[in-house]
């Protein structure tokens, strides 16, 4: 069984659409409703044009 590549201690819920990563359900974004892939929120940020800073996915425990 898979594990979430932010929180190993969660079972991985879904893969992120670009990165391929798998993720617990408070990582993913369904960004177009659950019909479509979810995003980690990592790339739900890039694919909108924000770039996260290292200090932000810091505070929020998310993997680069």
């Amino acid at each position: 069984m898979d594990r979430c590549d932010t929180h190993p201690h969660d079972i991985a819920n879904g893969t992120c659409r670009t990165c391929l990563h798998s993720y617990c359900e408070t990582c993913l974004v369904y960004a177009y409703g659950r019909a479509k892939l979810p995003y980690c929120v990592r790339c739900a940020l890039v694919a909108v044009g924000t770039t996260p800073t290292d200090a932000w996915l810091a505070d929020y425990s998310i993997s680069a």
